[in-house]
């Protein structure tokens, strides 16, 4: 489970790392080819669907032992998965605003 954690953590910071490294050119040029875009776009995708889905897992498991732990132990971690779900809409909110129509 700390892997899928892991993942989803890093996976949330990804879209954000890639839009201000293209935006003060630190990607050597990666953000003008097609799969700088690609990968922009799959991200933008892909990490709120991979935040809801351990969001949902998170709530199952502080559910399942609810009744072995402490109530700051079950909260914490949905608590969490919500917040980075929470980011990666604002992330992804905020690349679409700068979206040239």
């Amino acid at each position: 489970m700390n892997i899928i954690r892991g993942a989803a953590i890093l996976l949330t910071q990804l879209p954000l790392i890639l839009f201000w490294g293209a935006k003060f050119d630190m990607l050597f040029g990666f953000n003008r080819m097609d799969s700088g875009f690609a990968v922009l776009l799959m991200l933008f995708v892909s990490v709120p669907l991979l935040n809801m889905c351990w969001l949902i897992v998170e709530i199952i498991r502080s559910v399942k032992f609810s009744g072995r732990l402490a109530i700051t132990a079950k909260i914490t971690w949905p608590i969490i998965a919500l917040f980075f779900l929470l980011e990666s809409i604002a992330v992804d909110l905020y690349i679409a605003s700068h979206a040239k129509m």
